[in-house]
C-alpha cells in the first residue's frame, strides 16, 4: 500500500491533473495537455472583449512558414496550412460565439507534441490578407503526446494514467 510519504510524485500528479482539468475554462495564459495517440484534444482560446474577430491564427513557433489553423471572414482558410494538420483541426465552435477560438485537434500523433499559440485580430482596420497575425499570443498550449503502453505508466518519475485510477491511489494513500 502506498503512503503519502513514499509517493511524493502522486501528489505532484494530482496537482497537475487538477490544474489541467480546471484550466479548460481558462481565458488566457498557458495550459498543458497530456494526450495519447489517436486522442482528440481541445486547445482552449478565447478572444478578449466583445470586438468582432477579423482573423485568428493557431500556430507552432517551430513552424515558421505554415500554420496549424487560420480563420478569416467567418471561415477556415487553409491556404498556408501545414499538411499534417489538413482535415484534423477545426474550431470547437464554428460560430465563434463569445470569442471562443478553441481548436479541436483530432487523432493526435506523437509529432503533434509541442507548443501551440493562439493569436487574434479584432480591430476594425483593413482586411488581414496574410496568414501571420503580428501580436502576442492570447493563449499558449503545450501538448505532450505519450505512447500508451497500459493504464498507468511512469514518465519522468511520475505516474501518468487514467485520472480515476490515480485519484483513487492518492486517496488510498491518504486514508
Amino acid at each position: 500500500m502506498l503512503s503519502s510519504a513514499s509517493c511524493p510524485p502522486c501528489w505532484t500528479l494530482l496537482l497537475q491533473v487538477l490544474l489541467v482539468s480546471s484550466s479548460g475554462d481558462q481565458l488566457f495564459g498557458e495550459v498543458s495537455i497530456i494526450a495519447r495517440p489517436r486522442d482528440d484534444v481541445t486547445l482552449p482560446c478565447r478572444a478578449p472583449g466583445q470586438s468582432p474577430i477579423r482573423a485568428a491564427e493557431w500556430s507552432r513557433p517551430d513552424m515558421t512558414t505554415q500554420y496549424v489553423f487560420f480563420y478569416r471572414d467567418g471561415q477556415a482558410d487553409n491556404t498556408f496550412q501545414h499538411p499534417s494538420y489538413k482535415d484534423r483541426v477545426e474550431l470547437a465552435d464554428s460560430k465563434v460565439k463569445d470569442g471562443n477560438l478553441s481548436l479541436v485537434l483530432k487523432n493526435v500523433m506523437l509529432n503533434d507534441s509541442g507548443t501551440y499559440e493562439c493569436r487574434v485580430k479584432q480591430e476594425a482596420t483593413k482586411r488581414t490578407t496574410r496568414h501571420v497575425i503580428k501580436s502576442e499570443p492570447i493563449s499558449i498550449v503545450k501538448v505532450t503526446v505519450i505512447q500508451s503502453r497500459g493504464a498507468v505508466e511512469p514518465i519522468g518519475g511520475h505516474l501518468v494514467g487514467h485520472v480515476g485510477l490515480v485519484v483513487g491511489l492518492v486517496l488510498m494513500a491518504v486514508i
